[in-house]
């Protein structure tokens, strides 16, 4: 998440907010629930395993189900969320994952501190089975407090919205367009303006406008002429993005056209 110091490099704190989503509280209780719940069944089926089978030492009984209560509370979630990269049953239910404060994958280390912090502080008892809550209540990020220890973070992976078509260069800005130098402009660049043109609709306004104005006034510092007439950096970063798409499409026409062999130019046997 740290911003680069090369101008050409504009993965910025902003547009990190374009690819992380951090999830909603609700949703984490939700997540939860769903794994308590599994949790719950588990262990009232394993005392009724033990029910079944028990001998006459109740001591026995109770040690063999405590351990049994420990290997489940703590079993199920830490070698699900280890086997499947950050996603309990609860967390695919309700489409999210656990990943790295930096955004790797989680290891059973991680997995080990989040779920031992849950249980013993995060719904303990002694915090009301509030811990947890109120601090992702609290937290920007929405973290719970094995979160914090753990150095993750739970974010939202469901169905993600595809990305929206590239504008079409407006008629009035196509002759402008087409004399447009952009061959001093870094691929990268570019590359940044059509993501952000792609998803500016999920941005709020104000990192959507700051944005927009860092990749228009870098783009334009690279190209000639100017247009014909004062643009907005959204407008003009369409207009770039458009006529980029156009080049490239016209480049992969022109290569087939060049390397595909007319009926007349192939050998007689192969006509």
């Amino acid at each position: 998440m740290a911003t680069s110091g090369n101008e050409t490099q504009i993965i910025t704190g902003d547009a990190v907010l374009l690819e992380v989503r951090p999830a909603r509280v609700p949703a984490r209780v939700l997540s939860a629930l769903v794994d308590m719940v599994i949790v719950l069944i588990g262990n009232l089926l394993w005392t009724w395993v033990l029910w079944r089978v028990r001998g006459e030492s109740d001591a026995l009984f109770n040690s063999v189900d405590l351990i049994g209560y420990i290997l489940i509370s703590l079993g199920y979630p830490i070698a699900t969320e280890t086997l499947t990269r950050g996603r309990t049953v609860g967390a695919l239910a309700t489409g999210l994952r656990v990943t790295r404060d930096d955004g790797g994958v989680i290891r059973f280390r991680h997995a080990l501190i989040r779920w031992i912090t849950f249980w013993a502080v995060d719904v303990a008892p002694w915090t009301a089975l509030l811990g947890g809550l109120v601090c992702a209540c609290l937290h920007p990020q929405g973290k719970r407090i094995g979160d914090l220890l753990a150095g993750t973070m739970v974010v939202r992976v469901r169905a993600p919205r595809p990305p929206t078509e590239l504008p079409e260069v407006p008629p009035e800005l196509a002759a402008w367009a087409a004399r447009l130098e952009l061959g001093r402009v870094p691929s990268e660049l570019l590359t940044a303006a059509r993501q952000f043109i792609q998803r500016r609709q999920r941005l709020l306004r104000h990192p959507r406008t700051s944005i927009a104005k860092d990749l228009a006034s870098k783009i334009y510092a690279r190209t000639s002429p100017p247009p014909p007439s004062p643009l907005e950096p959204e407008d003009y970063l369409a207009v770039v993005v458009a006529e980029r798409r156009r080049r490239e499409i016209d480049r992969i026409n022109g290569a087939r056209q060049e390397w595909v062999p007319t009926s007349q130019e192939l050998p007689a046997g192969w006509r």
